[in-house]
């Protein structure tokens, strides 16, 4: 019998990191088209879907090594991206402050990599669901998945109505956030 509380708020709770840089990176690209939105919330919900089914499959016999590394892993990832949003905007400041249009573009790469930071953590959320049957569990992953697909994409088109508020600092919010993510992901590693 399947826990629907505990499996919406999982959902809820996976969906989290997603929806934060969702929103961070629709800031950051000042009229991101639609599909793009949709891309980004595509990609972020097929990572939350996908974790955590490797997860299941690696079940016990990895549990107990690789549990100890995925905090720092994401924390390691996302940090390279927060480096990367610091640097990206410092040298903004430069070409506006030299009179030249800036507009940053979010690339898929940069997209992929986001999906993979996000939802490393999820590989856990596979070990604790090796209690269910592969059908149940799928089931319990695919709300995981279409919840941060539907998230991440409102707080994308959210973000994207901000941009235009926020555009100077949207590369310094960025770094921050993905540091606070990161961070965020490391500790509760740590401590629970």
């Amino acid at each position: 019998m399947l826990d629907w509380f505990n499996i919406v708020l999982t959902s809820l709770s996976m969906s989290v990191d997603a929806m934060t840089v969702s929103a961070v990176d629709s800031i950051q690209e000042k009229n991101m088209k639609k599909t793009k939105s949709i891309l980004i919330a595509l990609v972020f919900g097929l990572f939350q879907f996908i974790m955590p089914l490797i997860g299941y499959f690696i079940g016990y016999s990895f549990k107990d090594i690789l549990e100890a590394y995925i905090p720092w892993i994401a924390f390691s990832l996302l940090t390279l991206l927060s480096i990367k949003s610091l640097i990206d905007w410092i040298k903004d400041r430069k070409k506006k402050d030299d009179g030249e249009e800036v507009n940053k573009k979010i690339s898929i790469l940069e997209i992929l990599v986001q999906g993979i930071s996000t939802s490393i953590d999820a590989l856990c959320i596979g070990f604790v669901y090796l209690n269910l049957n592969i059908s149940n569990a799928m089931i319990v992953f695919s709300i995981i998945g279409i919840t941060t697909f539907l998230l991440s994409l409102l707080t994308s088109l959210f973000g994207n109505l901000l941009a235009n508020k926020l555009e100077k600092w949207s590369g310094l919010i960025a770094a921050i956030v993905f540091l606070a993510v990161g961070l965020k992901i490391l500790i509760e590693g740590l401590i629970g």
